[in-house]
């Protein structure tokens, strides 16, 4: 759960925005007080914009989210796993994943929207494409980073590859494999609002599309308040992520 300090230093951060906002008597267009993003976000629970309330908006964009990220994991660890543990794998992929890692994930858009049409599935490719390269590169990792005794103590034993990487490389790699998910978390749920932008399905809802509304309506607070309900989300998202980590960690020391 969230600890008392960090409640307070967050109560302590709205309190000086609202400060300045009253200080510098700032125009709600340009940065609106943090009671005008408050009364925003109360309305918004019951108004809709576009195709209905917040939680309608919200709902879509975790609907986007959580195909490209869940895809990302369900392809990354394997590839990672694979490329860690057979050379000719990492021979064969390394090259071309160092060549496509460096391109932003957004640049892919057009193509996306080629592939998949302006839809659901062209969102999600570009979120994949965003948590992708953490997972691979932290699954890889944590199967190198295996104690080597262990694996060789295992081959001593007569335990084949397959016992020797789902029971001993795959617990061990554990905390690096969710320190890539966290990762890859936080970058796809950051190129969310972008893929709602620019590879946009034409729907009038998701999170993205209350931030653009707001820009385009000139309503700053109506921006801010979506921006704000991105934060609290993903960062509730990364805490989930946490706990499982820690579950497992457990399973692996029990």
């Amino acid at each position: 759960m969230i600890r008392l300090k960090t409640i307070i230093i967050l109560i302590g951060w709205v309190f000086l925005w609202a400060l300045i906002v009253q200080a510098f008597q700032i125009s709600a267009d340009f940065l609106p007080s943090p009671f005008e993003v408050l009364k925003r976000f109360i309305k918004l629970l019951t108004h809709s914009i576009g195709e209905g309330p917040l939680f309608t908006h919200l709902i879509a964009s975790m609907e986007r989210f959580l195909t490209g990220f869940i895809f990302a994991a369900i392809i990354g660890v394997p590839i990672g796993f694979l490329m860690a543990y057979f050379k000719t794998v990492d021979r064969l992929i390394t090259p071309l994943f160092e060549m496509l890692r460096p391109i932003p994930p957004i640049a892919w858009a057009p193509f996306a929207i080629l592939w998949f049409g302006a839809s659901h599935g062209s969102q999600a490719f570009v979120i994949l494409l965003s948590s992708l390269p953490p997972i691979i590169i932290n699954s890889y990792l944590g199967i190198k980073l295996v104690d080597k005794s262990l694996i060789d103590a295992a081959k001593v034993m007569g335990a084949n590859s397959r016992i020797i990487l789902l029971e001993i490389c795959l617990p061990w790699s554990l905390p690096l494999v969710f320190a890539g998910l966290r990762i890859g978390l936080a970058t796809g749920w950051m190129a969310l609002i972008a893929a709602e932008i620019v590879a946009g399905d034409g729907s009038n809802k998701g999170l993205g599309f209350l931030i653009l509304t707001g820009q385009r309506t000139l309503h700053a607070e109506l921006s801010i308040c979506s921006m704000m309900t991105i934060g609290v989300i993903g960062a509730s998202l990364d805490y989930v992520l946490k706990m499982l980590d820690q579950y497992f960690m457990r399973w692996k020391l029990s």
